[in-house]
């Protein structure tokens, strides 16, 4: 059945609801659609409760996890299952949302008798994880459950950035619940939209639940350098590590206390979990994080060519089989490059001459000469690191090609954008200013290893697992 069109509070009359200046007819007005609201609400989802008395009409498998998620614990103990009781739930999820059998967060909340799941928010990629990156997601309504999906990740009417839920957008939340399968990796934006949505549980009054996940590289790899705490963007969240070694209920933590922000936090903790673990020690079922990530082993291969996979001067394997694994151009030495990589002798890594041809993405359908990245040992390699040593490379041997500037051949609103792009990820002007200096990737290395240092330390605070 469809959900009540009331939910949807951005297509209330003109008028109706002014952020900046809200009237008293128009608080009165808005109150009583959120009453009314409640009540269609949870008519629907008594409606949905009979018609769906099983949401997926199969049997989930069985499962050999070694480590039980939050999402899990959420609904199977009971000092965890009173922090829903009663409660209209946002819940802020993904396709990763699934528990160890698969059975969707989504559809757990849709079926509980003792909650009401009254909104759904949409991070990068969309809630069913349809959109490409940096596409925009609108606001809809979900087909399955007919609940509102409220975008994290687009515009909004007058064209400016939603990332942040509005007052209007949580009038029909007690909580806030947040159960995104994360990275580890700071240029990925799902963290940055949980800090947004914190800040605004915070301003709101509403109670905000984090459902832990592992770090699919475990707890214990820091790698890279620390933003710049006035480089902050979605895609540069906070000053930490590239690579920072915390799980989503971890940093939440670490978020709360670094910018104050003062939300009534609580983190349901998995249970198993340990710091060495790699993703394939949980036992766990992987989903695709976003498009690319097909397997957990991307999760280290993007940590070092995603950077430069940002200044779309060469192909980093977007549009072949294994993306992030590759790099190459129709102008490199296979054989070159390779030799140059591998006379660096770079921990847990092997670089192999290759050649591919791109069916998307940058030099599509050209022929590109490369090198495959091999991951010998997942415990040695240091892959931001190993990033700098490539871009290094590339621009040593390369010069000409001003891979640094977005190619030889990019116009100076493309080079803005790129140049941009690579100095939001890397949350800082520095280190492009020290590769364009000449300076060696150990150097650059060194420049940032005491303030990575600090920070590994300063975190383990905010462990919850050891």
């Amino acid at each position: 059945p469809d959900r009540p069109q009331a939910l949807f509070w951005d297509e209330l009359p003109e008028g109706t609801v002014d952020e900046e200046k809200e009237t008293t007819d128009a608080r009165t007005f808005a109150a009583a659609q959120a009453a009314k609201a409640d009540a269609l609400s949870a008519a629907s989802n008594a409606m949905w409760r009979v018609q769906h008395p099983q949401a997926m009409p199969w049997t989930p498998p069985s499962t050999k996890a070694k480590v039980k998620v939050g999402a899990e614990r959420l609904f199977e103990e009971e000092k965890y299952r009173q922090l829903i009781r009663g409660k209209r739930i946002g819940l802020i999820t993904n396709p990763t949302g699934i528990d160890s059998r698969f059975v969707s967060t989504i559809d757990k909340f849709a079926e509980a008798p003792d909650c009401t799941l009254t909104a759904l928010f949409a991070p990068e990629h969309g809630v069913r994880g349809a959109q490409a990156a940096g596409e925009r997601v609108e606001t809809t309504t979900d087909p399955i459950t007919g609940v509102i999906v409220y975008s994290l990740h687009g515009r909004d009417a007058k064209k400016r950035p939603q990332n942040k839920p509005r007052p209007s957008m949580l009038r029909n939340v007690d909580v806030l619940v947040y159960d995104i399968q994360d990275i580890g990796n700071r240029s990925y934006t799902y963290v940055g939209t949980m800090k947004l949505c914190m800040q605004a549980a915070a301003e709101n009054n509403k109670e905000f639940i984090v459902l832990d996940r592992p770090n699919p590289m475990g707890g214990n790899l820091v790698s890279g350098n620390v933003a710049d705490p006035k480089f902050v963007t979605l895609v540069g969240w906070a000053p930490v590590a590239y690579l920072y070694g915390l799980t989503p209920g971890e940093t939440a933590m670490w978020l709360n206390d670094y910018y104050k922000i003062g939300c009534k936090l609580t983190v349901v903790p998995m249970k198993g979990w340990k710091r060495e673990m790699k993703w394939w020690d949980t036992g766990l079922p992987w989903i695709p994080t976003s498009t690319h990530m097909q397997v957990p082993e991307a999760c280290w291969y993007i940590a070092i060519t995603g950077m430069l996979g940002e200044l779309l001067a060469v192909n980093v394997g977007v549009g072949y089989p294994y993306p992030f694994a590759y790099v190459g151009a129709p102008w490199m030495d296979a054989r070159r490059l390779a030799a140059e990589l591998n006379s660096r002798n770079l921990p847990g890594l092997y670089f192999r001459p290759a050649y591919f041809k791109p069916f998307y993405s940058v030099y599509k359908d050209k022929l590109c000469e490369g090198v495959q990245i091999h991951i010998l040992d997942f415990d040695k390699v240091e892959p931001v690191e190993a990033g700098i040593h490539l871009i290094e490379a590339i621009q040593k041997l390369y010069p000409e090609q001003r891979i640094l500037y977005g190619g030889a051949a990019a116009t100076p609103a493309r080079q803005r954008a790129r140049v941009g792009a690579f100095n939001k990820v890397m949350g800082t002007t520095r280190v492009r200013r020290q590769l364009l200096e000449g300076k060696s990737a150990e150097e650059i290395i060194r420049d940032w290893s005491k303030e990575r240092e600090e920070f590994r330390k300063s975190r383990e605070r905010y462990f919850l697992y050891r």
